[in-house]
C-alpha cells in the first residue's frame, strides 16, 4: 500500500473514537443544523487537514517523531501550556474510552465482572498497540473504516425508508454561527487528540506531508458526509445518546451485536493513538518504566467518572483552548519561518 495511504488510514482510525462510531459526534455538530451541516463538514474536514499538514511538518522541522519535540524552540510557558493541554485531553478521553469499553464489553458479554475484564482487556490491547510499529494500527483503522461504512450503507439500503423526504429544520444565524465556531473546536480537539500519531509519521517530505494530510482529509469528509445522510434521513435518533446503535438494533440481534463490535473497534484505535501520545510525553518527564506505569493508571483513574454526555458537555470548549494553546504557537511559527 502506497505510504502516503497508510498514514491517512492511521489518522482516520485515531480519529473514529465511540462518539464518532456511535453516531453522537456527528449529530452533536452537524446534523443537528440541518441544511447548514454540509457546510460546516467541509469547514471541519478542511480545518483538520490543514491542522494536520502543520503537525506533520513542524514534526519534520524538529527532527523528531515524538510529539513533544515539535515545542522544543517555544518559551517554558507556551511549552508547558500546549503539552500539558495535550497530555490532560489525552487522560480524560483515555478515561472515557475505557470506560465505554467496560460497557459495551459488559453487553457483548452478560458475564460476571465483564466491565472490569473488558477494561483490562482494551488497556492490555491498546497499550500493545501503542508499543508496536504502525502496521497493527494501519491494519486496524482501515478495517473500522470498511466496516462503518458498511454499517452506514446497510442501514441507508435495508431500513426500507427510501422514500422519506429528508426535512430540514430552519436554523437563524446565530446558530449557524456557534455551529461554525463549534465544527472548528471539533477538528482542533481531535487533531489534538491524534497528534502523537500524526506527529510520528512526521519524518516524510513536504510533499508527502501534504499528501497524506489531504487524503486523510478526504477520507473523513467521505465519512461524515455519509454519516450526516443518514442522521439527516432519520431525525427520530438525534436525540438518542447512540444514534448508530439505534438504528443497527432496528436489525435485531445481529444488527446490534454490529454496532457493539463497531463500537468497540473505535474505541480500541482512538485508545491507542492516545494512549501512545500520552506514554511519549510522559517519558520526556522521567523514566520509562514510570510513564507506563501512569500511561495505564491515570485514564484508568478517569474512567470511573464514567462516558455519559462527554460530548456535549466539554467538546466544543475544549477544542477551542485546543485550537489556541496547541495548534496556534506552531501556526505561529510556521509564518514566522516563511
Amino acid at each position: 500500500m502506497d505510504p502516503c495511504m497508510q498514514r491517512a488510514l492511521m489518522f482516520v482510525g485515531a480519529f473514529i473514537g465511540a462518539g464518532f462510531a456511535s453516531g453522537r459526534e456527528v449529530v452533536s455538530f452537524f446534523s443537528r443544523y440541518g441544511a447548514c451541516s454540509w457546510g460546516l463538514i467541509l469547514l471541519s474536514a478542511g480545518t483538520m487537514t490543514a491542522l494536520c499538514a502543520l503537525c506533520l511538518r513542524s514534526a519534520k522541522a524538529a527532527n523528531g517523531c515524538q510529539w513533544c519535540a515539535i515545542y522544543r524552540e517555544d518559551s517554558f510557558a507556551v511549552r508547558n501550556l500546549a503539552e500539558g493541554c495535550i497530555l490532560l485531553l489525552q487522560i480524560i478521553m483515555g478515561g472515557s474510552m475505557i470506560s465505554a469499553s467496560g460497557h459495551i464489553f459488559a453487553l457483548i458479554f452478560p458475564v460476571k465482572h465483564a466491565y472490569l475484564l473488558g477494561t483490562g482487556v482494551t488497556i492490555a490491547i491498546a497499550v500493545l498497540i501503542s508499543g508496536a510499529n504502525l502496521k497493527p494500527m494501519t491494519v486496524l483503522s482501515s478495517l473500522l473504516a470498511v466496516l462503518f461504512v458498511m454499517a452506514v450503507v446497510g442501514v441507508l439500503i435495508f431500513d426500507g425508508n427510501d422514500s422519506q423526504m429528508i426535512v430540514l429544520p430552519r436554523i437563524d444565524d446565530g446558530h449557524i454561527i456557534e455551529g461554525a465556531f463549534r465544527s472548528v473546536a471539533y477538528a482542533a480537539l481531535n487533531l489534538a487528540l491524534s497528534i502523537g500519531m500524526i506527529c510520528r509519521c512526521g519524518g516524510c517530505s513536504c510533499r508527502s506531508s501534504n499528501r497524506s494530510a489531504v487524503l486523510f482529509g478526504l477520507m473523513l469528509t467521505g465519512l461524515l458526509l455519509v454519516s450526516n445522510y443518514l442522521y439527516l434521513k432519520h431525525p427520530e435518533v438525534q436525540s438518542v445518546t447512540f444514534p448508530m446503535v439505534s438504528l443497527l438494533a432496528r436489525f435485531g440481534r445481529v444488527g446490534y451485536m454490529v454496532s457493539l463490535s463497531l463500537m468497540y473497534l473505535a474505541i480500541v484505535t482512538t485508545l491507542s493513538a492516545g494512549l501512545y501520545a500520552l506514554r511519549a510525553g510522559l517519558e520526556v518527564h522521567g523514566t520509562k518504566a514510570t510513564a507506563l506505569w501512569l500511561t495505564v493508571l491515570l485514564p484508568l483513574a478517569v474512567s470511573f467518572a464514567g462516558f455519559e454526555n462527554l460530548v456535549d458537555r466539554w467538546y466544543g470548549m475544549a477544542g477551542l483552548l485546543c485550537l489556541l494553546l496547541v495548534f496556534l504557537p506552531l501556526f505561529i511559527r510556521q509564518e514566522n519561518l516563511s
